[in-house]
């Protein structure tokens, strides 16, 4: 590494310190929802493979569509519990 990427390295501030209070709670809505829709879909699948008769795509759907309601309400339950 050179004198001049190590000078760039250490000037340019990292990028939490430039998001905005509104930006960083955006953000945390986002994995909350990432980890409901995740959550979601792999047990649909799991479902979908225990169970017979079941079509895997529409499992996956729905599986995907409920986890992203329950990232919403976990989401929801943390701002209450923090007070906002």
């Amino acid at each position: 590494m050179g004198k001049r990427a190590r000078k760039e390295k250490q000037t340019a501030p990292p990028p939490a310190e430039m998001m905005t209070p509104a930006d960083k709670r955006f953000a945390g809505t986002l994995n909350y929802i990432a980890r409901g829709v995740i959550l979601g879909g792999s047990l649909a699948v799991i479902a979908g493979l225990l169970i017979p008769g079941l079509e895997m795509g529409r499992m996956l759907g729905l599986g995907l569509l409920v986890g992203c309601l329950a990232g919403v309400t976990m989401k929801n339950m943390n701002d209450r519990k923090e007070g906002r």
